[in-house]
């Protein structure tokens, strides 16, 4: 019961810190079973700012390119998006800090360890882990509470 009210707590401040984004497409996504990698992108680009509310998803496909870690997401943005993956992009977009092996090694497999390590993965830390719409609005939001409390 107290899990399901942390995580209900959790979506309820990463849909608030998005409320910019178009009902459409969070309808949309939060619809899905699996998390498709460019809606994920797009949201991790509005919250840290790097793209506005009116943005599609293939703006965060252009946002992605444009990125140094974007190259790990090659033919990946309509299929399910990985926890090693998402993570990575997660940790970069907000400069999360990790370890000394993910610092040296900025890579999914280690950014999912980090993941795991840090809480926003609850249980093992799968790199290849397809991450539904409800797992990715979690992290996010951990990922924006991390961010409030370093301001």
């Amino acid at each position: 019961m107290k899990k399901l009210i942390v995580f209900l707590l959790f979506l309820t401040l990463s849909i608030m810190a998005l409320t910019a984004q178009s009902n459409t497409v969070m309808d949309e996504f939060l619809s899905r079973e699996g998390a498709d990698a460019t809606t994920s992108l797009l949201l991790i680009a509005q919250a840290t700012g790097q793209l506005p509310g009116d943005a599609s998803p293939s703006d965060a496909i252009k946002w992605r390119e444009e990125q140094s870690w974007g190259g790990k997401f090659a033919n990946q943005d309509d299929q399910s998006i990985t926890s090693g993956r998402f993570h990575l992009a997660l940790f970069q977009s907000f400069s999360i800090k990790g370890g000394i092996m993910y610092s040296l090694f900025k890579s999914p497999r280690l950014a999912a360890l980090e993941a795991g390590y840090q809480g926003f993965v609850t249980g093992t830390p799968y790199v290849n882990h397809r991450m539904t719409p409800e797992e990715v609005l979690s992290s996010l939001s951990m990922a924006l509470e991390m961010q409030e409390a370093k301001q």
